[in-house]
């Protein structure tokens, strides 16, 4: 497989490559054409201007990892995006400029009612689909390709500057992996790489390491089909998150060893314009609504700053560059711009196992020697509280 990073490019830090990378731009010119977008949506100049919004547009999941970073829950108890959701979702993500949007969840193959339409709309004003992320539930013989034939009518493959990719993640998921290698097959024989890209998460739990699933997937791929096709699928080595959603979940224990001080000195800039292993800035939208400025399922809650359908974008967006935890790892070049601002000798002599761990560290941190109070969470507004506000939205602009 295609070792993630091995292409990377970065706003004014030498030429774009087209169709290159894991999240591969089609023009060499991408970073140009998307800040004349945001000078269009009134943002020139501002330092957090997400380049993609990672969107759960439900919470369901046909099936039941005991460590899911996401917080899927059954099919029978989770919810998804209502079409009023969807429309007030494109609306706001066209009024700041928005380039691209991901698509998760849950699994959102098993929403493809709500799927297939906002690809649709997004694709009507111009917003690249830039990943969708899937169990592979929809590889079952029969349903497959009828499903790729309803993506490429809903305008998957019609973007403008992203080559739109499906990462297919194997882990702990019990979809059969004879679906999720005829979904590689078929897309690697029906697509160029200038159509569609293909990546495979391979999570399993931080205590093994061990990614034998995805082994196991070239086995049952190479039995099926010959040979695995490394140079078309790009690989996303991860661990899973724990999420607060699902309380009773198998927790992820990662003690680790490494000082919170290392894990920011090797802190790539998360606010840097990158095409090519991400696109960044990111963010996240829960199914909910909620809004963080890290597109991390693990994100501290101090990153979050709003309910795109009860506050706007807009807003969420100016609250987000007013924030001075923000702004330092923004101007810092990553969680670097924190050193001076959170104690020394704490940095130094805490450990943790990961990046997103040392974050959510040195936030705490950063708002207790300032005198700020812990970060509350995002309040979590009723879907029947959601709908009322978005009638009086709609009859108010009408």
């Amino acid at each position: 497989m295609i070792k993630e990073g091995q292409f990377t490019f970065v706003a004014g830090r030498g030429e774009v490559v087209p169709y290159r990378g894991k999240y591969a731009a089609k023009r060499a010119d991408v970073f140009e054409v998307i800040e004349r977008r945001f000078a269009a949506a009134g943002l020139r100049g501002v330092k957090y201007r997400p380049l993609r919004l990672e969107l759960e547009i439900t919470t369901k999941c046909n099936d039941t990892c005991r460590s899911c970073g996401m917080g899927a829950l059954p099919l029978a108890q989770g919810i998804t995006m209502t079409p009023q959701q969807r429309a007030r979702l494109v609306d706001e993500f066209d009024a700041v400029g928005l380039p691209s949007a991901a698509v998760t969840g849950g699994e959102p193959f098993v929403a493809l009612h709500s799927l297939l339409p906002l690809i649709t709309a997004l694709r009507g004003r111009g917003i690249d689909i830039s990943k969708l992320t899937t169990n592979g539930v929809w590889g079952k013989p029969g349903r497959m390709e009828r499903t790729f034939a309803k993506l490429e009518q809903a305008g998957l493959f019609g973007n403008t500057l992203f080559v739109p990719l499906i990462m297919l993640s194997v882990g702990e998921q019990t979809t059969p992996l004879e679906w999720v290698a005829a979904i590689l097959h078929h897309a690697v024989t029906h697509y160029s790489d200038r159509e569609l890209n293909l990546a495979l998460s391979s999570l399993d739990d931080p205590g093994r390491r061990e990614h034998t699933r995805l082994y196991e997937l070239l086995r049952v791929y190479e039995k099926a089909y010959g040979d695995f096709p490394h140079d078309r699928v790009h690989s996303t080595m991860r661990v899973y998150l724990n999420n607060d959603r699902l309380p009773e979940q198998h927790k992820a224990q990662r003690p680790g060893h490494t000082s919170v001080k290392r894990w920011m000195d090797r802190c790539f800039d998360c606010f840097a314009p990158t095409v090519g292993t991400y696109i960044l800035p990111s963010g996240l939208i829960k199914q909910d609504g909620r809004v963080y400025a890290c597109a991390s399922f693990d994100v501290p809650e101090s990153l979050g700053f709003g309910n795109i359908f009860t506050d706007g974008l807009r807003t969420i967006v100016e609250r987000a560059n007013s924030d001075d935890y923000l702004r330092l790892i923004a101007d810092g070049g990553g969680l670097k711009g924190l050193h001076g601002a959170v104690p020394a000798d704490f940095t130094e002599q805490t450990s943790c196992g990961g990046f997103c761990a040392s974050c959510t560290l040195l936030s705490g941190k950063y708002r207790q020697v300032n005198g700020l109070p812990d970060a509350a969470p995002l309040p979590v507004i009723s879907e029947q509280t959601l709908m009322a506000r978005l009638r009086t939205a709609e009859t108010a602009g009408r």
